[in-house]
């Protein structure tokens, strides 16, 4: 049976008693169904993760107590960075979950022209806080001890401009090559980054495409058929991870 899994961001050390916010406590009640006295799991979201007993004395009140290390870190075998598209409410919702579990590093919601967001770009910054309890949730649920970085939403150049200058830059593109050919591509180091842009609903316009060309991306293709964003974001992370990451 899975144990199950609390984030506490908080000095994790075998021994130490940590008090629970109220939000972790009532996840962990009311959602994990947990009791006093109750196993579990709490890791630190930088790397760490303990065996913990939780003590439950109030609706209010409650702690950890930690106990021995229970897992290695999972930090990716290499960093991996998504260019999300802003999608609607769902996609981008199932986007961010499963990038997390597919081990990316930082992921980088951008607008672009066919972004939709409730109302177009207008309160955009108001979902970040809930993309982010996204995030976390999926971090809880897959098994991973560290957070993936959730960066503010920015506009498609200023995303561009902000990219290291190492590593490797794909984008899913119907025009692009085919995994197979990505096969043979070299890089500088086994630590060298990945950036991976992929379009919201409708997909990048043609002088967007081209800005991501210009800034050194090079295109994947994902197949025959049309994907949804949420879609293309995953297949395309699978098909990165698996070149280039810690799914070989």
């Amino acid at each position: 049976m899975r144990v199950p899994r609390l984030l506490v961001e908080s000095e994790l050390a075998t021994g130490r008693v940590v008090d629970l916010p109220a939000g972790t406590l009532r996840h962990a009640v009311s959602v994990l169904r947990l009791r006093d006295g109750a196993a579990c799991r709490v890791f630190d979201g930088a790397g760490r993760e303990h065996a913990a007993v939780l003590s439950v004395s109030g609706r209010r009140a409650g702690s950890v107590r930690i106990g021995q290390v229970a897992a290695a870190p999972t930090t990716p075998a290499r960093p991996i960075r998504l260019l999300q598209g802003i999608a609607r409410g769902g996609h981008m919702d199932l986007a961010i979950q499963k990038a997390v579990e597919l081990g990316v590093a930082e992921i980088w919601p951008v607008l672009s022209a066919r972004s939709r967001s409730g109302g177009g770009h207008r309160r955009v910054e108001n979902r970040y806080r809930h993309w982010l309890g996204v995030l976390r949730a999926a971090t809880e649920q897959c098994g991973r001890n560290e957070l993936a970085r959730l960066e503010p939403p920015r506009e498609l150049p200023e995303a561009l401009e902000a990219l290291p200058t190492r590593g490797l830059r794909a984008l899913a593109d119907p025009a692009g090559d085919p995994p197979e050919v990505w096969r043979g591509v070299q890089t500088d180091s086994g630590n060298d980054p990945v950036a991976f842009l992929v379009g919201p609903e409708g997909g990048l316009g043609p002088e967007e495409i081209a800005l991501a060309r210009g800034a050194g991306f090079r295109g994947l293709r994902l197949g025959p058929r049309t994907l949804r964003t949420e879609t293309a974001s995953v297949a395309g992370l699978a098909v990165l991870q698996t070149l280039f990451g810690d799914l070989r």
